[in-house]
């Protein structure tokens, strides 16, 4: 039973670390889109908020550029609603890609959630770098234990 134990703990801590590093790899790819979108030229345009079409739940924006309707749903935005549907915000267009949308200019949005999906991965290190600290010192110290009780 002891080793079943042992064998569940040490599978929760590879999964641990299997999500640590993927939400920080989900992190630096947001700080990437960020830097390579941040100064590029947009235009501001209003939008309507609708829903999208494969999910019903999700919120997208449908806007006009140049003679051509887009239905996208904002970079920037990913977890918070944008608002109800019907309601005209602006938004902002890349120009040499109108597929491309913000909320924000700079896009700031995806800095963000860099930074929540960071710091959570960064917790998660904590946490797994402190259990480790733990597990070797309780053995330490059963070991000084065990050579003191010889």
């Amino acid at each position: 039973m002891n080793k079943l134990i042992t064998l569940l703990q040490r599978i929760l801590r590879i999964i641990m670390f299997i999500v640590a590093v993927a939400m920080l790899g989900g992190a630096l790819f947001l700080i990437g889109l960020h830097q390579a979108n941040k100064n590029l030229e947009k235009t501001p345009i209003t939008a309507q908020i609708v829903y999208g079409d494969d999910l019903k739940s999700v919120h997208e924006v449908s806007y006009q550029f140049e003679g051509k309707k887009y239905v996208r749903r904002p970079l920037d935005v990913y977890f918070r609603k944008l608002g109800s549907e019907g309601e005209k915000v602006t938004v902002y267009v890349v120009n040499d890609r109108p597929g491309r949308v913000f909320l924000t200019k700079s896009g700031k949005g995806l800095i963000d959630s860099a930074g929540l999906f960071g710091g959570w991965s960064l917790v998660l290190f904590l946490i797994l770098f402190g259990e480790y600290q733990l597990m070797r010192r309780m053995k330490m110290l059963e070991k000084v234990i065990e050579d003191k009780s010889k």
